[in-house]
């Protein structure tokens, strides 16, 4: 997986002092040291988020997403085209270098699936198919603390949104309940394993996702992998 950007890293004196949010997460010797001018110009150039907020001008003393979550959503922006991959792992790297104890676990979930999805998009690169693996596992780990967390962060936005806003006065948990989402790394994996015939991890890892409750269609894939694995024992 080849970079498209060339690796001169000359820093031009109007970016000696970055600002923006690159400064409220404390990131300046990373952007400077870690990536090249190209590199940096390339996300200014690409990443727009709907907040509008500047990746590295502006002055902001406030932000709802940790440096996880944020730093994920930047390398999000890069992992469709290849050339943009190696850029899209370096700040997906330095995402998970920030994760500490006092990490949200969903921020943790979805960093993990967002660089399951990098890896597996380039796994004829040597490694990356495993390293795909290895991040949908890393996410199936903390997925029973996760939807923990994704039940206790909703009931928090029904009990703080019906107090402050009134368009939402009418929200309940009666009348908005919590549904457990779908788990990318279980449905990452799953595939996976089908496409390796290895029909006993599919049952295994379905199953799991039925009983924490991810949404999903795990008994199809069960179904159809004990089907296999009936083919694969009758006689010839």
């Amino acid at each position: 997986m080849e970079s498209i950007f060339p690796e001169s890293n000359k820093t031009k004196p109007s970016e000696r002092t970055p600002q923006g949010m690159i400064k409220y997460h404390r990131l300046q010797k990373w952007w400077l040291e870690k990536l090249t001018a190209s590199e940096r110009q390339r996300i200014r150039n690409q990443y727009s988020p709907m907040s509008g907020s500047n990746i590295d001008k502006g002055n902001y003393t406030h932000s709802s997403s940790s440096t996880v979550k944020f730093l994920k959503e930047v390398g999000g922006w890069f992992i469709a085209k290849e050339g943009d991959r190696p850029l899209a792992l370096k700040i997906l790297k330095e995402a998970e270098s920030n994760i500490h104890l006092s990490t949200s676990v969903v921020d943790q979930h979805f960093l993990y699936g967002r660089m399951m999805e990098l890896y597996y998009k380039g796994r004829e690169e040597e490694g990356y198919y495993e390293l795909a693996k290895q991040y949908a596992l890393k996410q199936i780990d903390i997925a029973a603390a996760t939807v923990k967390q994704m039940e206790r962060d909703h009931l928090s936005f029904i009990a703080i949104s019906s107090k402050k806003y009134k368009s939402m006065q009418h929200l309940t948990i009666e009348n908005t309940p919590f549904h457990i989402p779908s788990h990318t790394g279980y449905s990452q994996l799953a595939m996976i394993y089908k496409n390796e015939k290895n029909w006993d991890d599919v049952i295994a890892l379905c199953e799991q996702a039925i009983n924490e409750g991810w949404c999903g269609d795990w008994e199809e894939h069960v179904d159809e992998a004990l089907r296999q694995k009936l083919k694969q024992k009758a006689p010839n």
